[in-house]
């Protein structure tokens, strides 16, 4: 015979508190409940072994407390510690995620959106991959969103509209490392980009352009080499530029800034002496390559509480800002040197 469900009364009764107050807890609405209280049911639910009934919550509430979340590459750093941290924050409201690698493909992203509509999941969080930010593929991602009538939102990567959406402020990152750069006196100037179908990608040259174009400084276009956010990009990348004679190339991300780093080092090439590098996400093993690497910070525990946030709201149907666009940090380390 099947076990008999443990009910919630009886995790009321073995912490000694309301059922009310017990069901607040599981229902994610403990926030004006004491810290030591919602242990007390946490610890009767666990010796209970307590499990919740989740569909007949969902039949009660019209939800599912799930959160579906699409990321085009689960091996990117920046991706996966987003990710991380969403988490722990959409756990604190009584939320839980599914979590969907698309491997950079369209295909993908129209498969998961319909799989998680199946799952009647309470919203998605969007990182497309690169394929589904072309303009020519915009249509059928919008259009699949419509047809689901799911809460989203875009993060990072994002259609130009008033669809919500969280990211960092690209393009002021790109003149901030360009203005560094000037400043201690390179001109001569290579970068590696993401694919130019992503904001990221789109922003951060067009910053870096403008700052030198306001210098008087020229960035000519093979200087420029367009990639992927992955190291064969960096180290390709940097085999173009290194035959530019370049004095500093700024990778668009630290993936790309570690296969330069490979690159120059196979090469004879010497960090910062003979040719510098700026990386972009301040990844873990930024600072532990050598010399351990100039980049830009994401603040990715404040995106993904900007992330969860937002989500919720319009999962709720609340008010809340549209588009949040947040700051960066120039991290200074070892890898860039100064020609004045």
């Amino acid at each position: 015979m099947p076990k008999r469900a443990v009910t919630i009364k009886e995790v009321a009764e073995r912490a000694g508190l309301s059922v009310t107050t017990v069901s607040l807890v599981f229902n994610g609405k403990a926030d004006n409940i004491p810290y030591a209280t919602r242990q007390k049911v946490e610890q009767a639910a666990a010796e209970l072994n307590y499990q919740p009934n989740y569909t007949a919550r969902s039949l009660v509430t019209g939800k599912t407390h799930t959160i579906g979340v699409i990321i085009p590459d689960i091996s990117n750093n920046f991706f996966s510690g987003m990710v991380r941290h969403l988490q722990t924050e959409l756990n604190k409201h009584g939320y839980d995620i599914i979590l969907c690698n698309s491997e950079e493909q369209m295909a993908n992203d129209l498969r998961y959106i319909r799989w998680l509509a199946g799952r009647k999941v309470d919203g998605l969080v969007l990182i497309l991959s690169a394929e589904s930010m072309e303009e020519e593929n915009r249509e059928k991602i919008t259009s699949l969103l419509k047809e689901t009538e799911i809460p989203h939102i875009f993060v990072d990567r994002y259609y130009h509209g008033d669809a919500p959406r969280v990211s960092v402020d690209n393009e002021w990152s790109g003149r901030q490392v360009a203005e560094m750069l000037i400043a201690a006196g390179h001109k001569n100037i290579g970068v590696i980009t993401g694919p130019m179908c992503l904001n990221s990608s789109i922003n951060r040259l067009k910053g870096v352009t403008s700052v030198l174009s306001e210098h008087g400084i020229d960035l000519p276009k093979e200087n420029i080499v367009y990639g992927k956010y992955n190291m064969i990009s960096g180290k390709e990348g940097a085999a173009v530029l290194l035959k530019r004679n370049v004095s500093v190339i700024f990778a668009f991300n630290d993936m790309q800034a570690y296969g330069v780093i490979s690159y120059l080092k196979e090469n004879g090439v010497k960090i910062p002496e003979d040719v510098s590098v700026v990386g972009f996400d301040d990844d873990l093993f930024s600072t532990i390559v050598e010399p351990k690497l100039t980049t830009v910070k994401q603040p990715i525990m404040q995106l993904s509480h900007e992330i969860c946030d937002m989500i919720l709201a319009v999962v709720d149907g609340k008010e809340h800002e549209r588009h949040v666009k947040l700051a960066t940090q120039l991290i200074l380390r070892d890898s860039v040197r100064k020609l004045i």
